[in-house]
């Protein structure tokens, strides 16, 4: 018995990291998954999409897949949240889902296993990428630093532009923050965020549903002439424009400034002892209340790092534990009774970790979307 105990692989096994040594460079088998996770990326997205804006055709087989994934993510997940500011970050989102689900299915493969099979050796070849904190700490600090980068760099623009503090919400900008066009102008583009599967007044957007709901390609077309006074012809703001040196400087003190509310703030024009106090008052608690939001910015990504990596390893933990099961009967009738559903549980587990690794993807990237969508409102 102690023979069988000892010829089980270890629970932990698929989820620790396994060191290899290319020379004198120590890399570990998720390193090496993350890596196919990336070259997979590279060779898949740019083969499917290389011609797709000059094809006429409806997409069909795996772009048709991949389309309607970037699609649904794009109009149904980060135009909701990010507004007029999507198309700035769907590269980055697109990227972020992508190579965490690759991540994650890679993962399901058990490569280990099947070499050992082959071979007679045991491997540990395989593994998932983001079941470790290294592959999920460096999604983290890449997601944090793309929040409050981006909310830094929007204060400086809106500086620029001189529309800081005058944005209204009944407005609507192009996808590269110029003045774009009112919603209402566009009603055959507008599509309701509330219902995923509405349909558009053109349906050409089924066939080609990307270019139809591009953002920019209405601009300039709703007016011959720019009027004075246009804010979505002319592109100016409400307010005098700041050079751009200035605007970065004063881009992160202003950010920082807006980070956390101002509960006591003075009514615009209020004057006298009154204002003097309710700034006092209202610097105290900003002080205050920066000190927790900062460290609620730093607790964001480490929640996201955590969950990603949990959630990742805890599948394989309970295979690897429920394989360990089948030993424990003292026959081989024992071992076949016990085997038996293990083999139907473990199945089980692997369906429902194909549906973590998509649900944790879009967990991850839904999470980032909303961080960078309240970074980049204006004095929010």
């Amino acid at each position: 018995m102690m023979h069988l105990l000892a010829a089980v692989e270890d629970p932990l096994d698929d989820v620790l990291p396994h060191f290899y040594h290319i020379g004198p460079i120590p890399i570990t088998n998720q390193m090496i998954m993350a890596l196919v996770a990336a070259v997979l990326m590279l060779l898949i997205f740019p083969a499917l999409f290389a011609h797709a804006e000059d094809s006429a055709k409806p997409p069909t087989g795996s772009r048709n897949f991949f389309e309607a994934i970037l699609e649904f993510l794009r109009v149904e997940v980060f135009r909701p949240a990010l507004k007029e500011h999507t198309d700035r970050f769907v590269p980055f989102l697109w990227t972020l889902f992508f190579f965490i689900l690759f991540s994650n299915l890679l993962g399901q493969i058990p490569l280990g296993a099947f070499v050992t099979l082959f071979t007679r050796k045991e491997s540990f070849a395989g593994g998932t990428a983001t079941g470790t904190l290294t592959t999920t700490g460096a999604l983290a600090i890449a997601a944090f630093v793309m929040i409050h980068l981006s909310g830094v760099l929007q204060v400086a623009r809106s500086l620029m532009d001189g529309t800081y503090g005058h944005h209204g919400h009944h407005e609507e900008h192009s996808a590269d923050g110029t003045h774009g066009h009112e919603a209402a102008q566009d009603l055959e583009h507008v599509r309701g965020e509330a219902l995923a599967a509405d349909v558009p007044a053109d349906f050409t957007a089924v066939g080609n549903p990307t270019k139809h709901y591009g953002d920019d390609e209405h601009l300039g077309h709703h007016h011959a002439k720019p009027d004075e006074g246009d804010l979505h012809q002319l592109g100016t703001g409400h307010g005098p424009r700041v050079n751009p040196v200035i605007a970065v400087l004063m881009a992160v003190p202003l950010y920082l400034w807006n980070f956390a509310p101002h509960p006591f703030k003075p009514a615009k024009g209020a004057s006298g002892i009154g204002a003097m106090v309710g700034w006092a008052l209202d610097v105290a608690m900003w002080s205050f209340l920066l000190v927790l939001e900062l460290i609620g910015a730093l607790i964001k990504p480490f929640a996201l790092m955590i969950r990603l990596f949990a959630n990742m390893i805890a599948g394989h933990i309970v295979l690897g534990a429920l394989i360990l099961l089948i030993p424990v009967g003292a026959s081989v009738a024992a071992m076949i009774g016990i085997g038996i559903p293990v083999t139907v549980l473990s199945l089980l587990i692997r369906v429902l970790e194909v549906f973590v690794a998509f649900l944790q993807a879009y967990i991850f990237t839904f999470l980032t979307t909303l961080f960078i969508a309240s970074a980049v409102a204006p004095e929010h």
